[in-house]
């Protein structure tokens, strides 16, 4: 089926809008209705929820050495490549000076991106290396130890050895917190001794065609704590964490594992993480663990992988963290960092006219083509030439239109074109969507549309030579969870306003700028909304609210953060059972609400909160008539909680030991409300893709630059196929 990307990432958000609104309901019709309109796609386009969406480009990675001749040159054993799948031939630029500099001995900082192939720059020599001992008949003993941050991780690296090692003899395990102390307690089945790789793999199929999710052992996998403390069966490649990796230099019992360890290799998967305090820990770990193995700083070697570390602006900072991290010279650290391709375009380049016809029926038109073509059909290649005519003005050269042929014509046509040229010049970094088609329009002297420029990326991704694409654009989009939906008070009605989050309100127009605003909570078993407020001196555990300022007009209550020390009221316009168009709330369906509550009159300006109506506030000064809001009575010894709801009244209940209210506030969860949703436009040949990243939105400079060297920042990230 033929998919527009951006039309997909709207299908996308939408569902996630359409989560949001039920995660947190209103029963009232007033803010269900704005919170409705607010989480609309055009609206939340325009609010802090989304930002985007952007374009990129995926530069190719300059290719490097064969297999073969690293094979010829002593630095990779053959068992290992003949082990690897087919189409792996050669290695990308960065991975050969990455396993030079890790066979010559180098402590090595490997920073490529996602996708790159990090892993393969140390599994390669470590496997390698491995191989060469049993060869050799080494004794028993650990050769490397490969830390990653998080257990999935390493969960994810465990699976690929079990299919690289099977029938090789070379011992591999996992220790972490899960793994089994026992075999008896080992889950699962675990083929004989001297099996080959031909017998996991189809045992592993069998297993994945019953559907029962039975994990399947190679005989080289040490599977428990037990096996791992025998003498002579440690595993030559252990993957752990920092964690347990202190545990086994504590316990006595699990010393033993490193008795005859060689620590030829000590890996750090994700060395961004292993900063601050947790840095400076794991670096005097990496200590200790040398020295019980007895092995020199130059006879271990020491890497370290990140996709962020290595700042081309500051080439010695990365260098200078592997000296600390692994106690080693700075002189003596190798770091890598991507190595890009040189982009060849033509001399002749040509500007194409603006296209005659609708350029959004285009770009369908082309997303269909490509699509076709992905699926077979052999008529894809005659649409693909007639959206290149649309574009270009132009026919593509001798076999354009032939299938099979007509990626690499259209390449070579795309290549002069410098609609194509420009585009991959101003998408050498991420840039909004919204900017590319005046961006463009500069460069080309003409007006350019967005549906254009998303034909010719199209287009561009599916031209081809040697089986490369022209252009590799990728989709970004980034969205976020409520930050914390508040209300403010306009000064022509009575009804709240609602904002998904309180900074909407400095970026307000006109007289809503700079108004005092409310944060909103919803009970979560009626839907019964209340607003908060930190007012000074305030109680109301007894009939009256009590404490503030006297002054010679009466009581006020100024507004103070609650860090300033502002005493908590919990407020609601009105009650859910009561009609619509009341104000006071004062009663519902159930009887009388004075009993736990009582008018208050606040300011719409400052927040000031006064007990009887006035002209003009008594804090601020601001002249304009107060909107009147209810403030629900607490008990005596715990001041400020909403002990039940006041419309359905549900009990205040407790979460692990802690007391937690009926209504919770209308925000996201903090530690994993930030996505970023990546749409690949390079699917209708090759693959589509869905990136989730989640961070702590607490991060400010975060919140100051959605792009800006984002991947710095992210500490989570999910990869959906």
């Amino acid at each position: 089926m033929a998919l527009n990307p951006v039309a997909y990432t709207d299908k996308v958000v939408r569902s996630f809008l359409r989560y949001q609104l039920t995660a947190y309901p209103f029963a009232a019709p007033h803010l269900h209705r704005q919170m409705k309109e607010l989480l609309s796609l055009d609206e939340t386009r325009r609010s802090p929820l989304l930002k985007g969406p952007y374009i990129s480009l995926s530069r190719p990675f300059r290719p490097g050495a064969a297999l073969s001749e690293l094979v010829a040159e002593g630095l990779l054993h053959p068992h290992l490549v003949d082990r690897l799948p087919e189409e792996v031939t050669r290695l990308y630029g960065h991975q050969e000076k990455a396993i030079r500099a890790i066979a010559a001995g180098k402590t090595t900082l490997v920073s490529t991106g996602t996708g790159s192939g990090k892993t393969e720059c140390f599994l390669y020599p470590v496997v390698s290396r491995c191989l060469e001992l049993r060869d050799d008949g080494a004794a028993p003993g650990i050769s490397a130890v490969i830390v990653y941050p998080m257990n999935a991780l390493a969960d994810d690296q465990l699976m690929r050895l079990r299919s690289l090692l099977a029938g090789t003899r070379i011992p591999f395990g996992l220790y972490v917190g899960k793994t089994p102390e026992t075999e008896a307690e080992v889950a699962g089945v675990a083929l004989p001794g001297g099996s080959s790789r031909e017998d996991y793999l189809a045992r592993l199929a069998k297993a994945q065609r019953a559907g029962k999710g039975e994990t399947v052992y190679p005989a080289e996998e040490v599977r428990s704590r037990e096996a791992m403390r025998t003498a002579g069966k440690q595993p030559r490649i252990l993957l752990t964490n920092v964690k347990q990796l202190e545990l086994l230099l504590t316990r006595q019992q699990d010393t033993e594992l490193f008795r005859d360890a060689r620590l030829d290799y000590l890996v750090f998967d994700e060395a961004h993480t292993f900063t601050g305090a947790l840095g400076a820990e794991t670096a005097c770990l990496i200590r200790r663990l040398r020295a019980y193995c007895r092995a020199a700083p130059d006879e271990t070697t020491g890497i370290a992988t990140s996709a962020t570390i290595v700042d081309s602006r500051e080439p010695d900072a990365a260098r200078r963290f592997a000296s600390r991290f692994f106690g080693v010279p700075a002189e003596e650290v190798e770091t890598v960092g991507e190595d890009y391709e040189e982009e060849v375009w033509a001399e002749d380049r040509k500007v194409p006219k603006a296209p005659a016809g609708d350029t959004g029926a285009i770009l369908e038109r082309a997303v269909r083509a490509v699509e076709e073509n992905r699926e077979g059909n052999g008529e894809a290649a005659g649409e693909v030439a007639a959206v290149y005519r649309s574009l270009a003005g132009a026919k593509l050269p001798v076999g354009g239109e032939t299938p099979g042929e007509w990626p690499e014509a259209l390449h070579g046509a795309l290549s002069r074109s410098e609609f194509a040229s420009g585009l991959s010049e101003e998408l050498a970094t991420a840039r909004p969507l919204a900017e590319l088609p005046e961006a463009l329009g500069k460069r080309l002297g003409r007006a350019v549309t967005e549906a254009e420029i998303l034909a010719w990326l199209t287009l561009g991704a599916a031209a081809r030579s040697g089986g490369r694409p022209l252009l590799r654009p990728v989709l970004h989009l980034f969205a976020r969870g409520i930050g914390g939906a508040v209300v403010s008070f306009p000064e022509d009605s009575n009804e709240p306003k609602l904002w998904l989050a309180a900074e909407d309100i400095a970026e307000g127009k006109g007289k809503e700028t700079g108004a005092a605003h409310f944060p909103v909570l919803t009970c979560t078993t009626c839907g019964q909304h209340y607003f908060e407020a930190f007012l000074k001196d305030f109680e109301f555990t007894a009939k009256r609210p009590g404490g503030g300022e006297a002054g010679a007009d009466g009581t006020v209550w100024p507004r103070l953060e609650r860090a300033q020390g502002g005493k908590r009221a919990v407020l609601f316009d009105r009650l859910i059972g009561s009609e619509e168009g009341e104000g006071g709330g004062d009663e519902d369906e159930g009887g009388s609400t004075s009993d736990r509550a009582a008018p208050l009159f606040f300011c719409r300006r400052c927040g000031a909160a006064q007990p009887d109506e006035f002209a003009r506030c008594r804090s601020c000064g601001a002249p304009g008539a107060p909107v009147r809001l209810n403030a629900v009575r607490s008990k005596k010894d715990e001041p400020g909680a909403l002990t039940s709801c006041v419309s359905c009244g549900t009990p205040r209940g407790r979460v692990h030991g802690r007391p937690r209210e009926p209504a919770r506030p209308v925000r996201a969860v903090t530690v994993a409300d930030v996505h970023v949703l990546t749409q690949d436009l390079v699917h209708h040949a090759d693959r589509r893709r869905l990136l989730v990243f989640c961070d702590n939105r607490q991060d400010a400079a975060f919140q100051a630059g959605w792009m800006r060297d984002h991947a710095r920042r992210f500490r989570l990230r999910a990869l959906m196929a």
